[in-house]
């Protein structure tokens, strides 16, 4: 659909209530409610906070979805610094339009049982702060040359590594928030997801009035999800 179609497309859903008195929306603010409902859109199919309770890979449909936001990079780590929380962490700088991280490795070289320096690419471990103190001290849970633990701060990731690791690269695949729908950009979602997201527009508008007019109108589309 077009801007204007999606904006069409709210409009005649809204037109069903008509008996409930609602107000006339302006387009400006129709635009608005289809962004956060695109946004939400994105978040239930990346996550299991629907009603189908599947990921966004576990069914070909909602990988078609949301496919258009997925972008693959490939980044260089910042060098240690003061502010690193080990002298083995390097902070990375995220993408501009980063938004949800699907999946992450990283690129390391080290020096093999013959000495060799061998690049190599290792699993990455989220952990919290709290966790930290703990798992930089246990042998089990502590960095190794397979294994680089992950932290998040001030919007950039921090990798801390082995002594005998040297990481050379960071390799993410995330969602993108997706562009924000215009008077003349349309929704880049899939063309097949564009009443589900006008459908859940509807819902945030009904949200903002009574939530009791939502009850008539949500189990109509429940089952469309997939």
């Amino acid at each position: 659909m077009t801007s204007a179609e999606l904006i069409q497309a709210f409009k005649f859903g809204m037109d069903k209530f008509d008996s409930f008195g609602l107000p006339n929306f302006q387009d400006d603010e129709i635009l608005l409610m289809l962004n956060q409902a695109q946004d939400r859109f994105v978040k239930q199919r990346y996550g299991e906070t629907n009603t189908k309770k599947f990921g966004f890979e576990e069914i070909q449909k909602r990988t078609e979805d949301i496919k258009n936001i997925v972008k693959p990079i490939t980044l260089i780590p910042n060098p240690n610094v003061p502010d690193n929380i080990n002298p083995n962490a390097q902070f990375v700088d995220l993408p501009s339009d980063y938004w949800i991280n699907i999946f992450d490795r990283a690129l390391i070289t080290y020096h093999n049982c013959y000495g060799i320096q061998t690049p190599d690419e290792c699993y990455i471990k989220p952990i919290t702060h709290e966790e930290y103190s703990g798992s930089i001290r246990n042998p089990y849970t502590k960095p190794y040359d397979g294994k680089v633990l992950r932290m998040m701060v001030d919007g950039k990731i921090e990798l801390i590594h082995s002594s005998d690791v040297t990481i050379t690269g960071y390799k993410l695949r995330y969602l993108r928030q997706p562009v924000r729908i215009t008077s003349i950009v349309t929704c880049e979602l899939s063309d097949m997801v564009h009443q589900e997201v006008v459908n859940e527009a509807i819902k945030i508008g009904l949200e903002g009035i009574e939530a009791k007019r939502l009850q008539t109108f949500v189990p109509g589309i429940e089952n469309t999800e997939e």
